[in-house]
């Protein structure tokens, strides 16, 4: 509940950012003030997540959802989202992804939060003008090594042995953080039944983490976490946007009418069940906790009329909230502040499985 009252407050602020740095005619002072506070917003995201996964993992509530993956994919992945930050600190970026096996058994979500968080750590603590490696290699027994390596403020010998305790910075706290990053991503390695280990010299010789992790075979000719297709041309869908945070459903609302959706909103379930009767709808972006409801029974109520996509947009992100969320026929479950980019492309992804009345309303709108 408290993850909940936190997170809802951030997307309005976070979606309403996004949107006014898109702007062309932006001064730039203005758009360099946009970024901050977007990048803020985003931080304060993330130190919520990683309570929550301290909580988790203090609990023994991780649970994984084991697919096989390409790591390699998934460090694309990490490193992809960490790019614009390495750009603008004009790090130098050796990249060496040599190792012919890298198939394992794995959460791709969590295998790609490992990576991303020692990437992120990377780059946070080296200095304009540094280095970051990261490089994969295979020993003996093919299981695979990857190593993340940067010329940074590096750790001290004092604080190696505690490097991967909970809210222990390494001498670092005025680089912000809580520390739990490599807490949480040392609980996740060993959850994926590997090991990770921290090497420095000390203060101001960077740092080189290690992780090794057991290896599997190719399973067919298909691998999980591959980039979804994109569908070649945007297309224009009818959403029920089911939120009852005032900001967030306004804010929301007018950003998808922007990029051409046709949106109709409500505040609790009992307005939207009016909205549906009188109407049909392609795709369902729904709050779980309403005043008068659950967005669990709404889903239910209006995927047992006819098929639609359901997307859950929700501050509760526990296993057992996803879980439920997905019981109930939501094919996403986005946790509060979203990435209105990621929405998008998530209904422009799934666009061409949903019925094709959707193709009627597009007519209409050219009639």
């Amino acid at each position: 509940m408290l993850s909940h009252e936190l997170r809802t407050p951030l997307t309005p602020v976070l979606v309403s950012a996004l949107a006014l740095e898109n702007e062309q005619a932006l001064p730039e002072n203005i758009r360099e003030s946009l970024q901050v506070i977007r990048r803020n917003v985003e931080l304060e995201a993330r130190l919520i997540d990683d309570l929550l996964d301290l909580t988790r993992i203090s609990r023994g509530k991780v649970q994984l959802s084991l697919e096989i993956v390409d790591a390699h994919t998934l460090l694309r992945n990490a490193l992809e989202i960490c790019q614009a930050e390495i750009e603008q600190k004009h790090l130098a970026l050796r990249l060496d992804l040599a190792a012919p096996k890298v198939h394992m058994q794995a959460d791709p979500a969590r295998l790609q939060q490992i990576f991303w968080n020692l990437i992120k750590n990377a780059v946070k603590f080296t200095p304009k003008g540094g280095q970051i490696r990261i490089s994969t290699s295979n020993d003996s027994g093919d299981q695979l090594r990857v190593e993340i390596a940067d010329t940074g403020v590096g750790i001290e010998p004092e604080a190696l042995p505690k490097i991967f305790d909970a809210f222990e910075q390494g001498g670092s706290a005025q680089l912000g953080g809580l520390g739990l990053g490599l807490a949480i991503s040392k609980a996740l390695v060993e959850t994926h039944k590997g090991t990770i280990t921290a090497e420095s010299a000390g203060r101001n010789t960077g740092a080189k983490f290690t992780l090794i992790f057991p290896t599997c075979e190719k399973a067919g000719a298909q691998t999980a976490a591959t980039v979804p297709a994109t569908t070649p041309q945007r297309q224009t869908m009818r959403i029920l946007l089911v939120e009852d945070h005032e900001d967030t459903n306004r804010s929301l609302t007018n950003l998808l009418r922007l990029r051409g959706y046709h949106v109709q909103s409500a505040v609790n379930l009992q307005s939207a069940l009016d909205l549906s009767a009188k109407e049909e709808f392609d795709v369902l972006i729904s709050d779980l906790g309403l005043p008068d409801g659950s967005g669990v029974d709404l889903m239910q109520t209006l995927r047992s009329k006819r098929p639609l996509l359901g997307i859950a947009l929700t501050g509760f992100g526990m296993e057992d909230d996803i879980r439920k969320s997905h019981d109930a026929g939501f094919k996403h479950h986005l946790v509060k502040p979203i990435d209105l980019n990621k929405l998008d492309s998530l209904i422009q992804g799934d666009a061409t499985a949903l019925p094709r009345e959707s193709d009627s309303l597009a007519a209409d709108h050219v009639a």
